[in-house]
């Protein structure tokens, strides 16, 4: 990433704003190349066995076992299907960076990501994710019982105006 990054800031001096001046191009320029550098660094089979592990984990948590070869073949699975569309996903993200930071906001953001600490929050990021998944599938589960009836009411007000 570091080289990738080296090239990009040579680029972003290059094309920076003028006075406060910038373009939605530069702003994009400027943040797929940050993208392309961090795709370098970062661990996609490891974000995309995230998606399968609590399930596997809830499948094992209601008595149904599965072993090793099953698990590999639902990572394969997996590694199969989600890992193209995570890459497009991530690509995609230079756009909306572009729309929604300035290209000093996208610059300090590349930077922190070529940093010591930054690439450690990017390689960390799969781990984060796996630790936070099924706890966030957990509270929806929790949740979903008393926020349908609430949303099937609100929906039910709309239908009996009309």
């Amino acid at each position: 990433m570091r080289k990738t990054l080296a090239a990009f800031a040579a680029v972003a001096v290059l094309g920076a704003p003028a006075l406060g001046e910038e373009t939605y191009e530069q702003r994009l320029a400027l943040a797929t190349g940050y993208i392309d550098a961090t795709l370098e660094d970062i661990d996609m089979q490891a974000m995309v066995k995230t998606m399968w592990q609590p399930i596997v984990a809830d499948v094992t948590a209601k008595g149904i076992p599965l072993d090793e070869g099953q698990i590999a073949k639902i990572d394969q699975l997996y590694q199969e299907e989600m890992t193209g569309p995570m890459y497009e996903i991530m690509r995609n993200q230079a756009a909306v960076m572009a729309e929604l930071f300035t290209f000093d906001e996208i610059k300090a953001i590349r930077d922190f990501y070529a940093s010591d600490l930054g690439r450690a929050a990017m390689t960390k990021l799969p781990q984060v994710t796996q630790r936070q998944t099924p706890m966030v599938l957990q509270m929806v589960q929790e949740k979903m019982p008393e926020i349908i009836p609430k949303v099937q009411a609100i929906l039910s007000e709309g239908s009996a105006a009309q």
